[in-house]
C-alpha cells in the first residue's frame, strides 16, 4: 500500500478545530488591546500638543496658545478637545488665530470609538484653552493660572482595573508650572463623560 503525502481528513477537521477555539478565545482579546492603544494614542497627542506649546512659548519667548478646534484652522470654542486642537503663536494673548499668528501644530480629532476629552478644572481656565507665558507657565491673559486635568475617556467610561485605584480612562495633568503629564490613578480623573 502506498502513502500519498497530506493529512487526512481528520487531521484537517482537528486543525480546523483548533484554529476555531483560538480564533474565538483571541478576538475578543485583540479589541481590548486597540482600545487601549487608542487611549493610550490620544493621551500621548494631547500630552505633546501642550509640551510644544510650553516649549515653544520658551524658545520664541512670546505666548503659544493650545486651542480645541473642529476646523483646524480657528479656534471656535463650540466644539470640544476630542474634536481636535491647534497649537499656534498667539502674542497678543486673545485666543484666537490672528493673522499673521503662525500655526505650529493641528490635531484633527481623537481617534476610537466614543471617545471624549474634558476638563475636569472649570474654575482654572482651561475649558477651551491654554496659553503658556515665554517663561512657559500657563496663564490667561487676565494673569490668572490655567491647571488642572484633562480626561480621557472612551464607550468603556471609568472602568476601574483590578487594583482599585486606576483605570481604562486616561488623565493629562497640567501643573500650574507647566508640567505635562498622564495619569491613570483615578483620583485624578474622577469622572468620565
Amino acid at each position: 500500500m502506498n502513502k500519498s503525502p497530506g493529512y487526512s481528513l481528520i487531521e484537517l477537521m482537528s486543525i480546523l478545530a483548533v484554529i476555531s477555539i483560538l480564533l474565538t478565545v483571541g478576538l475578543p482579546l485583540m479589541n481590548v488591546f486597540f482600545e487601549g492603544n487608542r487611549m493610550i494614542s490620544n493621551t500621548n497627542d494631547l500630552v505633546a500638543g501642550l509640551n510644544i506649546a510650553r516649549s515653544e512659548a520658551i524658545k520664541q519667548q512670546i505666548r503659544v496658545t493650545l486651542c480645541q478646534s473642529s476646523d483646524q484652522a480657528s479656534c471656535t470654542g463650540t466644539g470640544q478637545w476630542e474634536d481636535g486642537w491647534i497649537v499656534f503663536q498667539d502674542p497678543n494673548g486673545n485666543t484666537n488665530v490672528d493673522v499673521g499668528e503662525r500655526i505650529l501644530r493641528l490635531n484633527a480629532g481623537a481617534s476610537g470609538n466614543q471617545v471624549t476629552i474634558r476638563s475636569n478644572e472649570v474654575t482654572n481656565l482651561i475649558t477651551n484653552t491654554v496659553t503658556f507665558t515665554s517663561r512657559g507657565l500657563p496663564k490667561a491673559l487676565n494673569g490668572r493660572s490655567q491647571s488642572g486635568t484633562f480626561r480621557v475617556c472612551d464607550n468603556r467610561g471609568l472602568k476601574v482595573n483590578a487594583d482599585g485605584s486606576t483605570t481604562v480612562a486616561r488623565g493629562v495633568n497640567l501643573s500650574p508650572s507647566g508640567k505635562v503629564r498622564s495619569t491613570k490613578q483615578l483620583a485624578d480623573i474622577a469622572s468620565c463623560p
